[in-house]
């Protein structure tokens, strides 16, 4: 059974495990320390991570490519070094309580989430796939995260480097879904909750796939129905309104 911070279901279904998508990002800066504790707070058993590199080749926790809209800078990510990056404040945007904050490396995220959380790697263009490979397993945990790519061929490459780690994929639908089995062999399968049937997730249990709904931004409309269509994880931005429908559906 999939617990979420050693709850189980109120009504004796399998507990959902909540996946924050840039940290619970409604009460801090996304993709911080602060965004990623308040998560772990409100039960998040994974913290996604966005993975840019610098132009001195520093992994970072950042989800757009510009420095512009959750910082002090300007400009890409890729053209600046990494001392000048961890010089920018990442918290004032957000408010003055966040003044300081800085845009964490991804080693840096790591640490801080060691024996607190698994890991969900969003693995922007540009990544170079060895040196986050390395990174992750020197850092312990390529058995305790999953990856997604928007680029199959960083997909393909990242499979032939690290057979043994675990990968999401994005389907609406199982002859989707079969696509990506041709091409990797998916541990997570992300899709609309709308969209999740009794035989879609009866196919993704057989061949060993867990069922991820997506539910990110503001919206919360939905999370009702990812209780009810039994996700076996949930990607959000607001896990301080889904943790109560757990406990209290």
């Amino acid at each position: 059974m999939l617990t979420i911070c050693g709850a189980a279901s109120a009504v004796g279904r399998q507990a959902i495990e909540i996946v924050v998508h840039r940290g619970a990002n409604a009460l801090a800066p996304e993709n911080t320390w602060a965004s990623a504790d308040s998560a772990l707070h409100y039960g998040a058993a994974w913290v996604e991570v966005d993975v840019r590199t610098s132009k001195d080749g520093v992994l970072f926790n950042l989800h757009d490519e510009t420095l512009d809209r959750t910082t002090n800078g300007t400009g890409r990510l890729a053209d600046m070094n990494a001392a000048e990056v961890m010089k920018l404040d990442a918290g004032s945007w957000f408010g003055p309580q966040f003044a300081g904050l800085r845009v964490p490396t991804l080693a840096e995220m790591l640490d801080s989430l060691q024996g607190r959380a698994r890991v969900f790697f969003d693995v922007k263009r540009g990544t170079p796939i060895p040196a986050l490979v390395s990174l992750v397993r020197e850092k312990g945990f390529a058995d305790k995260s999953f990856f997604w790519f928007a680029d199959e061929q960083m997909l393909r490459e990242f499979i032939r480097l690290a057979p043994e780690m675990k990968v999401k994929v994005n389907a609406k639908d199982i002859a989707r879904l079969k696509y990506w089995q041709s091409v990797c062999t998916p541990s997570y399968v992300e899709i609309a909750p709308e969209l999740i049937t009794k035989k879609f997730r009866r196919y993704c249990h057989r061949h060993g796939i867990l069922v991820m709904a997506a539910c990110q931004e503001d919206d919360t409309s939905q999370f009702r129905l990812v209780i009810r269509k039994r996700a076996d994880l949930v990607n959000l931005d607001r896990p301080e309104e889904f943790l109560p429908l757990l406990k209290h559906p």
